[in-house]
């Protein structure tokens, strides 16, 4: 483990555990909003995960939030074609060649998704980083597939696909903050103070 985080991680004595889910109230619902504690902790824990599945990338979770709190400004928004494209490879990375045993390697007690109350989060990560990678290779077609498999039951998949496109940088919005808050209650549901690393 990297001796910074394994220093942060020690002075705050692990992520403190949280009575359920926030509540709908308590979640930003633009991405720019949200809490510096709860990137601070995912970036933290996330970069354990990492570390199990390649030990040999260096992701620096925290700067890439950071980076994607910028490119959610409408300026940034306004002066680059390709904003979204540059954001959700950044994105990407967070979850790309994680899988979920990585998470139970790094902390155990976070069940592998053959137990039913993590497997509905880890497919939504699976269906995420598709979707991400769906907007970094251009495939337009793909996406509001990708959108429906990620929000079932949603009418995402009723969507014409032009339709779809023109309002996509706010479900591609959703989907970066349902990310965030999506593992900040994997780790407080999970790990809690247990900061102990198989």
């Amino acid at each position: 483990m990297n001796k910074s985080i394994d220093k942060e991680l020690n002075n705050k004595g692990g992520l403190l555990v949280t009575e359920g889910p926030l509540l709908p109230f308590e979640r930003s619902e633009q991405f720019i909003y949200i809490p510096c504690d709860i990137i601070k902790d995912v970036s933290l824990y996330m970069a354990i995960v990492i570390s199990k599945a390649t030990s040999n990338r260096n992701v620096h979770i925290e700067v890439i939030f950071k980076n994607a709190k910028n490119m959610f400004r409408d300026g940034v928004r306004y002066h680059d074609d390709l904003w979204m494209q540059h954001c959700a490879a950044s994105m990407r990375e967070i979850l790309s060649f994680v899988r979920p045993f990585h998470f139970n390697q790094a902390f155990g007690g976070i069940p592998l998704p053959t137990d039913p109350n993590v497997e509905s989060t880890f497919k939504f990560f699976a269906y995420s980083n598709a979707y991400l990678s769906s907007i970094v290779h251009f495939r337009e077609s793909a996406r509001v597939g990708e959108a429906n498999n990620l929000y079932p039951n949603q009418g995402y998949g009723q969507n014409d696909q032009d339709e779809f496109l023109r309002s996509e940088q706010i479900f591609f919005e959703k989907v970066c903050i349902d990310i965030v808050y999506t593992l900040h209650h994997l780790f407080t549901q999970y790990c809690g103070r247990c900061l102990e690393t198989k």
